[in-house]
């Protein structure tokens, strides 16, 4: 199989070259480094961008990790190598906010991008001894309640011993679950997942073995499969992780301005609508700032505010509707499923539902 990533043949991708040259990214110190405390981050939050994407940056870093900055985690914005027009600048961000890891043996490019940065991401991890319990890959177009991410998803899968919090769990994802036809694949959507640290040192050990280039949420699926190794997927359902649809938006009153919350009837078991209820825990496809600053608008450092009640007179909605498409799971071919030996269903033969989830991604009482 040729693999496609955005449109573009693997076997076409790999024969491009670097259109400047790969320099050493110079060292960035902190000119005012802050007062770390004692408090152990066992959660890693990294957020994969491009090396130019600077005000998006900046808005991440003033909106939800500042708002969630006393969930014990740590906050990273990985990029490559930027190049010598663009070292500079990047030496100088990192030298104020300290909060930047540099690949600088990878082009910046889309490419590179959407195959090999976050296997390459995992090495700088394991090879400069930057261990954490839970590391999130994530968007830029990705808006997370860290707060509530932190209290429902991992702390019940952490624990406290004499060398500080441990997970409790090994070889295990926390993602919403994903299936592409064309690359015969189910695999955790690539807006934000979560990996245990055996994952993080595993996946590039078996990408030193294989050598797949491919769309990164699918290389990491191919990788497990050849090196046949299982592993838990925690799923996120569609109400607690979706695509951001404008068009699922409630009408307003003239004057009221806009709102992230979703209209009255809205289905949120679709991969796509506005926010609704209070288990949301990351929004995807916020790509445009004015959306992404009207979701911030509903969150507090508690995590999602409680969602207003709809207007007694509905306002007039002469505007697009809604679509609300399955998720794309449901697709999954009956012949990639199969019983393990504990009674719990398998995919692909390496991604493991945890006991009592079915194939409906519901836990059965």
């Amino acid at each position: 199989m040729d693999p496609l990533v955005h449109g573009i043949h693997a076997s076409d991708g790999i024969k491009r070259k670097p259109t400047y040259p790969l320099i050493p990214f110079p060292p960035s110190p902190m000119t005012n480094p802050p007062q770390r405390d004692d408090i152990q981050r066992p959660w890693l939050g990294a957020v994969i961008c491009a090396a130019w994407d600077i005000e998006r940056r900046m808005l991440i870093r003033y909106t939800w990790m500042k708002l969630f900055k006393n969930v014990p985690m740590d906050h990273r914005f990985v990029v490559s190598n930027p190049g010598p027009h663009w070292t500079d600048i990047i030496s100088q961000e990192n030298k104020t906010y300290g909060d930047m890891i540099v690949l600088e043996h990878l082009p910046e490019d889309d490419f590179t991008a959407n195959t090999v940065k976050t296997i390459e991401f995992y090495r700088w991890l394991v090879d400069n001894n930057q261990r954490y319990e839970f590391v999130s890959k994530m968007d830029t177009d990705l808006f997370v309640n860290a707060r509530a991410m932190y209290d429902q998803k991992l702390l019940p899968r952490l624990e406290s011993t004499p060398a500080g919090l441990r997970a409790t769990v090994n070889y295990t994802t926390i993602g919403q679950f994903y299936y592409d036809s064309y690359h015969h694949a189910s695999f955790p959507h690539g807006a934000i997942y979560t990996v245990t640290w055996d994952v993080v040192e595993l996946l590039p050990k078996l990408q030193d073995q294989y050598h797949i280039i491919a769309g990164e949420d699918v290389t990491m699926a191919w990788l497990l499969m050849k090196g046949k190794q299982k592993v838990t997927m925690v799923v996120l359902s569609e109400a607690e992780k979706f695509e951001f649809d404008r068009t699922d938006m409630r009408p307003t009153p003239p004057g009221w301005g806009r709102t992230p919350w979703a209209r009255e009837g809205t289905d949120v078991t679709s991969s796509w609508h506005a926010m609704h209820g209070s288990n949301i825990l990351a929004i995807h496809q916020l790509k445009k700032d004015d959306d992404w600053l009207m979701v911030t608008q509903e969150f507090n450092e508690t995590g999602v505010k409680e969602m207003p009640p709809y207007p007694k007179d509905q306002p007039n909605d002469d505007g697009p509707k809604p679509s609300y498409p399955r998720p794309y799971w449901t697709q999954i071919p009956d012949d990639y499923w199969e019983v393990d030996y504990d009674g719990t269903f398998l995919c692909n033969g390496i991604w493991k539902l945890e006991p009592g989830v079915g194939r409906d991604m519901k836990k059965k009482e």
